[in-house]
C-alpha cells in the first residue's frame, strides 16, 4: 500500500512530459483487465469455444488517460490496483507510455469480457462486480488526490465506485477541487453522481437514465425539453457545463454561458461500444487542453464517441477517422 507523505513520481521531475502530467489526472477506482474474444457461434447447451483477440487494461479513468496518450498528451493515470489482475493493469500501461500511479489494495483487480458472436455479429459485454476497498485503501486514494502539487487544471472522476467505497468518495474530491479551482470533470454513474453534483463541478456527462435519476422527469425524446431542463440543472449550480450523451443522436449541451446545443455525428457501422463514453470525454478534454471552446470541446467529443464506436476494443486509436467525423457532425 502506499505511503505518506506521496512522492512524486519521477517522470514528473525529468521534465518529459510534465507540462502535460501537471495539467490533466485522471482516476479510476476500478479499475480492469478488459478480454476481448469471439466465438464462431455462441451456443446456451454446450461449449462455445472462443479465441482471444485482445487483452487491455480498462476502466473509466484509464480509458481516458489512454486515450489522451494517443492523442499526445500524457495525464497522469491514478488508479487504484491489486492482485495478478492488477499488476498487469500496471504493466500494459507501462509498456503502452502511459504515466501512472497505481496505489495498491489488498483485493484482487478484476476482468470484464467483451464476447462477440461471429455468427450474428452480435457483442455481450459481461461486467463483473471487481475489487473491493477497505476504508484505509480508499482514503489513501483521497489523500493521493488532494496532495497532487501542483494542482491538474482537470480531474476526471471517470467510472463507478467499487464496494467499499462511500457514496460521497467524488463529492469529496469535487469539493476540494473546487476549492482549488481544479476543473473537475464528472463521468459517473450509480450511487457515485448525487454527492459530486451537489457539490458542483465543471463538467458533468450523463446518458439519458441517469439524467433522469438526477431529476429530469420528462420525455427522452423531446430534446427541447431536456436542454430546458438542462439549463435549469446548470442554473442551479450542479456544474458549469452539462452534456446529456444521446447514443446514435449525438449529445446535448447546456452551459453556464447559456449554450444549448444539440449535435448528430454521421451514421456509423458499430463494432464496439465499449470505451464510446470515455472516449467522448477524452475527446473533449483534449480539445480544452488545447484552448478550444467548451462547445468545440463538445463537439469534437461527440465525433470521438462515433470513431470509437467503429473500433474494436475499449479506447480510440485512430484520430484521422475522429478528424473525419469532426467535420461531418450535423451542427
Amino acid at each position: 500500500m502506499s505511503e505518506l507523505p506521496f512522492q512524486v513520481p519521477d517522470y514528473q521531475r525529468d521534465g518529459q512530459g510534465v507540462d502535460d502530467i501537471n495539467t490533466v489526472v485522471t482516476l479510476c477506482l476500478k479499475p480492469a483487465i478488459d478480454l476481448f474474444c469471439e466465438t464462431e457461434r455462441l451456443v446456451d447447451d454446450g461449449k462455445s469455444r472462443c479465441r482471444e483477440l485482445a487483452r487491455e487494461p480498462g476502466g473509466g479513468g484509464i480509458n481516458v488517460a489512454r486515450n489522451l496518450h494517443a492523442m499526445g498528451v500524457d495525464a497522469l493515470a491514478v488508479f487504484a490496483a491489486g492482485g495478478t489482475n492488477g499488476r498487469q493493469v500496471r504493466e500494459l500501461l507501462e509498456e503502452e507510455g502511459v504515466p501512472v500511479q497505481c496505489l495498491d489494495i489488498a483485493d484482487n483487480t478484476g476482468q470484464n469480457i467483451g464476447l462477440t458472436d461471429a455468427s450474428t455479429g452480435k457483442m455481450y459485454h459481461l461486467v463483473f462486480p471487481g475489487q473491493r476497498l477497505d476504508e484505509t485503501e480508499w482514503q489513501n486514494c483521497l489523500d493521493y488526490i488532494s496532495s497532487l502539487d501542483p494542482a491538474p487544471t482537470y480531474l476526471v472522476l471517470s467510472g463507478s465506485l467499487p464496494e467499499g467505497a462511500p457514496d460521497d468518495f467524488y463529492g469529496r474530491i469535487a469539493t476540494d477541487a473546487k476549492a482549488k479551482g481544479i476543473r473537475t470533470i464528472l463521468d459517473a454513474s450509480g450511487r457515485a453522481l448525487a454527492a459530486p453534483l451537489k457539490a458542483g463541478v465543471y463538467l458533468a456527462k450523463l446518458n439519458g437514465e441517469e439524467f433522469a435519476e438526477s431529476g429530469y422527469s420528462g420525455s427522452l425524446d423531446d430534446y427541447q425539453s431536456m436542454l430546458a431542463a438542462m439549463a435549469d440543472m446548470v442554473a442551479d449550480g450542479i456544474a458549469e457545463a452539462l452534456i446529456v450523451t444521446l447514443d446514435a443522436e449525438g449529445a446535448l449541451l447546456a452551459s453556464r454561458d447559456g449554450d444549448k446545443l444539440h449535435v448528430r455525428p454521421p451514421r456509423v457501422k458499430v463494432a464496439s461500444h465499449i470505451g464510446a463514453g470515455d472516449s467522448f470525454v477524452s475527446g473533449f478534454v483534449y480539445q480544452m487542453h488545447r484552448g478550444k471552446s467548451l462547445p468545440e470541446a463538445y463537439q469534437y467529443g461527440v465525433a470521438a464517441a462515433a470513431a470509437k464506436v467503429q473500433i474494436p476494443g475499449n479506447h480510440l486509436n485512430n484520430m484521422e477517422l475522429v478528424e473525419d467525423i469532426y467535420r461531418q457532425i450535423i451542427r
